[in-house]
Formats: structure tokens, sequence, C-alpha cells
């Protein structure tokens, strides 16, 4: 997998972004991740209430799983709409029904109508991430572009950090009562009527990428880069499996507090956005390849140690670790497509490899549930471990390739010479 970035010298932002335009480049992130999160912290209350029959704790799960099961239709949709009728359609629609969607958790009574709901939310969720992400791609380049990709993990890192205990404290009270958090979509309203320059299909004009085909030369997908939506699959497997497990993992271990878990999850959040905070600053020093190292390595090492440990402790400091991991993962894989890809592809570009995202985490459910029959949460998570292992290595070989091939440039042109 050839992760590279190279933003050419014709790529100049048409307009310096406002501050509604960065308070969505920044907060798009936040919607997507309160979808996957909020309610995670009563999984276990929620299959205490309604997990009457054999199959119901599968499709418990899947009140997680089925909203990126929705994103991946959301996401390539949402993309292609962005860039024929232009974002502020979409973020408009996108924010009404992710309130009304989100919070019909409050008096839905069966799992089907809890999970249909939770499929319209990530309908919504998914085209308000790629607006932002698209905003980001289409008005900034090189170090802004990473550094605000950057930030835009870290803001959504950082809603998490808030949003799961508020909503472990909730839990305590009722299941139910979590749901109410997603009436926060309605603050995308004044936003969206603050930014009058949301609804440009465009903000960059530029010719196509290094290596890019022509719009003449390529077929519908022949100028969408495949190995970015299979890196980002593994991602989002390694990334969204533990979160998952994680509280049925820490029962086992005792804990059974909707707000003791959810401070527990809360751990990989607050170092995930502190090392998103700082992507940008990183990048002007390592290679895509080089941040993936970093980032495959502690995810590894933290599933590991969360898997193998013998108490709660381990499992929070394992968790910490395993932040590390995450906070780069979807800023370095964005980050580079932004560069990759022209301007007039940004939102389906984007559309793609998030739908390739959101994938993981109902078929990674679906993959790891019989693991997790027979070996527990641990299983499950040595499985992401050793995943994360093999891509660590994938990458560094990337690394050792790369240089043996600029080595044999160099000689090539001294021998010219």
């Amino acid at each position: 997998m050839n992760i590279a970035t190279h933003d050419t010298a014709a790529e100049r932002p048409l307009e310096a972004p406002g501050y509604a335009v960065r308070a969505l480049m920044l907060s798009g992130g936040l919607f997507g991740a309160m979808a996957l999160v909020a309610i995670t912290a009563v999984l276990a209350k929620i299959e205490a209430a309604l997990g009457h029959a054999a199959g119901d704790a599968l499709l418990i799960k899947q009140l997680v799983g089925i909203v990126s099961l929705a994103m991946v239709v959301g996401a390539p949709l949402s993309g292609i709409l962005i860039d024929r009728v232009g974002l502020r359609p979409m973020l408009l629609a996108s924010a009404l029904l992710y309130v009304v969607a989100g919070t019909a958790g409050l008096y839905l009574g069966g799992l089907p109508s809890l999970l249909a709901s939770r499929f319209l939310l990530g309908l919504a969720a998914a085209s308000i991430q790629i607006v932002s992400i698209t905003l980001i791609n289409t008005r900034l380049t090189g170090s802004d572009r990473a550094r605000w990709i950057g930030w835009h993990m870290a803001f959504a890192m950082i809603g998490s950090i808030v949003i799961n205990p508020v909503a472990g404290l909730l839990g305590e009270v009722s299941w139910r009562l979590p749901f109410a958090l997603y009436g926060i979509g309605l603050l995308l309203l004044p936003i969206v009527l603050m930014a009058p320059s949301i609804g440009l299909r465009t903000a960059i004009s530029r010719p196509a990428a290094k290596g890019e085909p022509s719009a003449r030369q390529s077929g519908p997908l022949g100028w969408f880069p495949l190995h970015y939506a299979l890196m980002a699959l593994f991602i989002g497997g390694i990334t969204y499996v533990p979160t998952i497990y994680l509280p049925f993992l820490l029962r086992q271990h005792g804990v059974s507090s909707p707000t003791l878990i959810a401070l527990v999850l809360t751990a990989d959040s607050v170092v995930g956005a502190v090392m998103a905070i700082n992507y940008g600053r990183a990048r002007r020093h390592l290679s895509a390849h080089a941040a993936f190292v970093v980032s495959f390595a502690a995810a590894g090492i933290g599933t590991l140690m969360a898997a193998l440990s013998p108490g709660v402790s381990g499992v929070i400091v394992g968790m910490a670790i395993f932040g590390f991991g995450v906070g780069w993962f979807v800023a370095n894989l964005l980050t580079a497509l932004g560069a990759k890809v022209g301007s007039e592809r940004q939102g389906r570009a984007t559309g793609y490899t998030k739908a390739a995202h959101f994938l993981s985490a109902p078929l990674c459910v679906v993959l790891m549930e019989p693991l997790s029959r027979r070996y527990g949460p641990q299983g499950v998570m040595l499985a992401v471990s050793l995943a994360a292992f093999a891509l660590l290595l994938l990458m560094l070989a990337r690394i050792v390739a790369a240089r043996h091939r600029n080595r044999r440039l160099v000689a090539a042109e001294l021998a010219r010479g």
C-alpha cells in the first residue's frame, strides 16, 4: 500500500475560511463520534432490558455496528451529492435527520425500531462528517490541511471525553437518557446560516495530482486509489472493535457501572486527542508510512495489554496506550488522500474512503462474535493486536522499499552524471 502525499504548486485556497466554516471543519467529526459512542456505556444495560431472545445479544451490539453500516451507505452517497449539488442542502437535511433519529431512543421500545432509528442516525452522521472533511480538503493545502485534519480528529476525541462520562451518568438513571445527547445536532443550523460560502461546490481549482488519472482517462472509479479504502477498512476494525467489546471485558473484571465503563472509555480519547492535536506538527518530520508505524505499534501494544491484564488497572493503561495509535489513524489517511485527489473529486474520494472505514465496525462484529463466544472479549482484543502488528510490519516494509528505491535512483543519477 503506497500512501503518499504530494501537493501541487497550483493548489491554493480560493478564500480563507471564515469562523463558521472553521467551526464546521472542527465539529463534523464530533457528530460522527457521538453516533458511535454515546450509547456504548449502556449497551450492557440495554441487553438487560431488551435482550430476551437468543440472538438479541448480537443485535444489541449492532446498535453500534448498524450506525457504521449506515455510514457505509451514507458516506459515498453524500460524497456524490456534495460534488454535484453543493454542501448546504446536504448539511441542513442531515442536521435535522440527526436530531430526529438520534433522539428516537428516548421513546422507542423494541429492538427492530431502535435499530432502524440508529441506521438513519448513521446516514446523517456520515453526511455531516463528509461535509466537514470536504471543507478541509478543498479549502486548505499542505501543512495547513494536515493540521486542521488533526484538529478535526482531536475535537471529536475531546468531545468523546465529555460525552462518555455524561452518557454514563445519564445511563445510571435510565438506559434511554443518553439518546437525548443527539439533540446537539440543532447547533448546526445557526452555523450553516452564518456561512454562506458553504454552498459552494468547490473552493480550489487545480489540476489533477501527480499520478491521478484525468477525467477522460479514468472510468467511474478509475481515478480512485483503492488501497486507501482497504487501509481504511483495517483501521476501522482496529479502532472500533476494542471500543465495542471493552464494556464486556470490564464486566468480566467485575465492572458493570455505566459511569465507570464510560470513564475507562475516556482514557483512550484523552490520549488520542493529544496525539491528534500534534499530528500536523509531527507530519513535518514523519512520512505517512512512519506515522502509521507509530500508530499501529501503539494500537497493538495497547490491545495486547488490555487482553492479558489480570485486573482493571491494566485494561485502563492498555486502552490509554491504544489511544496513542487511534489519534493519528484517520488523520494520516485523510491527509494523504486529500493531497492525492483533485478538488472536484474530494467529496467522492472522502465518501468512498470513509465508507470502507465505517463498514469495518458491523463487519468485524460479525466476524469477531464467534471468537468472543469461544474465547471471550480477551480473544477479540488479541485478534485486534495481531492485526495491528501485521500492519506495522507492512508499513516497515514499505519504508524499507522506499529507501531502497531512492538509493537506486540516486545511484542511477550519479552514474549518468
